[in-house]
């Protein structure tokens, strides 16, 4: 009996050891980049046309976004978060000055400056005032913890708010990218600023346990139980909430905003049947969806610029009083 009593205190102990570690690894704030956490299928992928495609296209954009960002009317804002961090931005105006704004939401250990191709575009070709935030324990933005869209919700409503505070009149569309793109979703079924119209998701995931539980599998090969339950209760502890709180199906159940789905269909690290179930869990105001054949994760825009564009601009003219 004892010996069954001490082996079973060992393997106790080794799966709390797993746990904190995977929360460390997950949550905890890092400068080790998404790289980090992608599978081998998403990053080793073979050399096609598509992939030179994308290459050619991301270069494209490299020189595009930095005449931009030369160019453009840019302040820096910052605002405190409702738990007391410093959240910060870059605001780019329109030459314009008019009333149409973007909050564009980057993803999983990134920053907002991966968010200012999509910014060119949103300021120059359309003419929206645009905010591209570092989520917090991000970039520049405070916190220690990774908010996996659950935290961030609460963040975006904040910059809503500051917008809508110097503009009466704005007309704010949300835009998120993976993580940012949960968030979005998240924050969509929140009470927002009545200036808030729309919102645009592009490869966001279902809930964040859905996500760290393909990855334990992607990475780790190792099942949900009974690592993502203990993962799940030191989360509780140490960051304030659980990543099966973190779900973009619930939240989009309450959310009536008008909303563009977006997603590659070669997106091997948030599959494709999440956007199924994440559209399909949207059951109140207009909506549509949109797949970017050949696209991997986040690649939608650089792999079909005119298709990805082009859906955007169609869905905003879509919106009333847009």
């Amino acid at each position: 009996m004892g010996i069954i009593l001490l082996a079973a205190a060992i393997i106790a102990l080794i799966l709390l050891a797993a746990g904190i570690y995977l929360v460390r690894f997950a949550l905890l704030r890092s400068d080790s980049g998404f790289e980090a956490v992608v599978p081998a299928e998403e990053k080793d992928r073979p050399e096609t046309e598509g992939r030179r495609t994308i290459r050619a296209n991301n270069e494209a954009f490299r020189a595009y976004t930095e005449e931009f960002i030369s160019s453009a009317e840019r302040e820096t804002v910052r605002i405190p978060s409702y738990d007391g961090l410093t959240l910060e931005a870059d605001f780019f105006h329109s030459p314009s000055h008019g009333h149409d704004y973007a909050i564009l939401v980057h993803g999983y250990k990134c920053t907002r400056s991966v968010m200012h191709p999509v910014a060119a575009v949103f300021c120059r070709e359309w003419g929206y005032s645009v905010l591209t935030p570092d989520c917090r324990a991000h970039g520049r933005s405070g916190g220690k913890w990774i908010g996996m869209g659950w935290l961030d919700k609460d963040d975006i409503r904040a910059w809503c708010s500051m917008i809508a505070s110097r503009d009466s009149e704005a007309r704010i569309v949300l835009f998120g990218v993976s993580m940012g793109a949960a968030a979005v979703m998240m924050a969509s079924g929140t009470e927002l600023p009545g200036n808030v119209i729309a919102a645009i998701e592009d490869c966001g995931y279902t809930s964040a346990w859905d996500i760290f539980r393909d990855e334990l599998r992607a990475l780790y090969h190792l099942p949900a139980f009974p690592i993502l339950h203990i993962f799940s209760s030191i989360a509780r502890i140490a960051a304030g909430y659980t990543p099966r709180e973190a779900s973009s199906i619930r939240m989009l159940g309450r959310s009536k905003l008008p909303m563009l789905f977006l997603h590659g269909g070669d997106d091997s690290f948030v599959s494709t049947s999440m956007l199924t179930r994440c559209f399909e869990a949207k059951k109140e105001g207009y909506k549509e969806k949109r797949i970017i054949p050949d696209a991997g994760h986040a690649e939608a825009y650089v792999r079909d610029p005119a298709g990805y564009f082009t859906a955007i601009h169609g869905f905003l003219r879509s919106i009333p009083d847009s």
